[in-house]
């Protein structure tokens, strides 16, 4: 009876605690036209549609090569979907896989080597890269050629609650097993056979 409860318990607990979140992985490059700065990286975004219609880009990592170049890393947003501001851009890292352009008029904001890059859109096909890299242009910053990312791979993020509701899962069925096999396996001894 206490096994079965135990059992119906561990369901029930299983039922309130929160799934894994789903996120998506992008590879992509691009490159300034003049070829001033190229960057190779991969982009993980939300699963879900913001209220843009573009997934919220919620990390950024690979490398801009150029001078101050080095590796990237995504500025966040606390504003996010809507754009937010820095000293020197405007911003909102939102990312739209269908259809072109891939990010909006405020772009992706990330950092390299101590600078800020924007990579944004003025048209379906047409890209910038903004800086404060004394290299790189501020307004409107240099042309870039953005290579359509290539998704990697749908990846499920699992959370601790749901890596412990699995521990506590498979120890329960290891007890229930446990005693299932001590009820039905040999005779118990009287104290008469011990004699």
């Amino acid at each position: 009876m206490r096994t079965a409860a135990l059992k119906w318990a561990l369901i029930a607990a299983g039922a309130l605690l929160p799934a894994g979140a789903d996120a998506a992985t992008y590879s992509f490059d691009f490159s300034t036209t003049d070829s001033v700065f190229t960057a190779v990286a991969t982009m993980t975004t939300a699963d879900t549609l913001n209220a843009l219609g573009g997934y919220d880009v919620l990390s950024i990592s690979g490398t801009l090569s150029g001078p101050g170049g080095g590796a990237i890393s995504l500025i966040t947003n606390p504003l996010q979907p809507n754009p937010a501001m820095t000293t020197y851009f405007m911003y909102d890292n939102v990312y739209f896989p269908v259809g072109t352009p891939k990010v909006d008029e405020y772009g992706i904001l990330f950092a390299a080597g101590g600078y800020e890059y924007d990579l944004y859109s003025t048209g379906p096909s047409t890209y910038y890269l903004s800086s404060t890299n004394p290299a790189g242009g501020y307004v409107p910053g240099q042309a870039a050629a953005f290579g359509d990312p290539r998704a990697t791979a749908a990846t499920v993020v699992p959370e601790p609650s749901t890596w412990l509701l699995t521990l506590l899962g498979f120890a329960g069925l290891a007890l229930f097993a446990g005693r299932k096999a001590r009820k039905g396996g040999a005779p118990a001894i009287s104290p008469a056979q011990l004699a």
